[in-house]
């Protein structure tokens, strides 16, 4: 997998910075739905968020299928949120994720927002963070790399763009529960190996490795360096904020 490096020490670094994840936008019943929603434009419209930059490390939606004239049913207040945030100052990164991974420039060129197909490796101070959806990383999630690579085999999606929209939406949808299906309850049987992950990471002198994925937040120092996962936005709304050099974590409910 290849890694955006956003290397030379940022200048804004003393702007708000925030990391979430895993909203899976669609992927509940309509009261979630609904609590979800009104969470997240509560958070990117609070007075706090103003100039902020917030990183969304993937699955923002629970499935995103982009044609070239069409994009998925998806609650228009959660797009204007993101619109009107990036319109009043602020800057918002999407990392692809295992179920919003098919995009066009939908995102860059009605929203303003910056996407990322792949980890981005940041300097904040002089020290890096490597951010991840984590996707993929324990070793032994073996199954899991096959699904993902067959998702995102070029000429598989290239294919499957001249389906009818309709079809392809409702087949993206099942797919993507499958992913769901596939990689849910896992979290305790690969959490070790993400923690072994991240340590090989820190060891290389990066200062902080920052996961989505496992919809479990913590913030953690380990040996010299931070272990963090930003958690998931239906049941906790779990966020990070960075502060200089340290991290903390954080449920928002406004």
């Amino acid at each position: 997998m290849g890694i955006t490096r956003l290397t030379g020490d940022d200048p804004i670094t003393d702007r708000p910075e925030y990391f979430l994840s895993d909203a899976h936008f669609g992927a509940h019943d309509g009261r979630t739905e609904r609590l979800k929603i009104d969470r997240f434009v509560s958070f990117l419209s609070h007075p706090e968020r103003h100039g902020a930059i917030v990183w969304f490390l993937g699955d923002l939606f629970d499935f995103w299928l982009e044609y070239r004239h069409a994009i998925p049913r998806v609650s228009v207040r959660v797009l204007a949120a993101i619109q009107a945030f990036v319109a009043d100052g602020g800057e918002f990164h999407l990392l692809l994720g295992n179920h919003d991974y098919w995009v066009r420039d939908y995102f860059l060129s009605e929203l303003g927002v910056i996407v990322h197909p792949h980890d981005v490796n940041i300097v904040r101070g002089g020290k890096q963070i490597l951010l991840t959806h984590g996707d993929g990383k324990a070793p032994s999630d073996g199954g899991y790399r096959l699904l993902r690579y067959i998702l995102r085999f070029r000429p598989g999606i290239w294919v499957y763009r001249h389906l009818p929209v309709d079809w392809a939406f409702a087949l993206a949808s099942s797919t993507s529960h499958s992913s769901r299906r596939l990689t849910s309850g896992r979290t305790d049987k690969f959490a070790a190996e993400y923690r072994v992950y991240a340590e090989k990471i820190l060891n290389t002198g990066v200062h902080a490795v920052i996961f989505g994925h496992l919809h479990r937040a913590f913030v953690e120092q380990l040996g010299a360096g931070w272990y963090i996962n930003s958690g998931e936005w239906f049941e906790t709304f779990s966020y990070v904020l960075r502060g200089g050099s340290s991290f903390s974590l954080h449920h928002w409910n406004g």
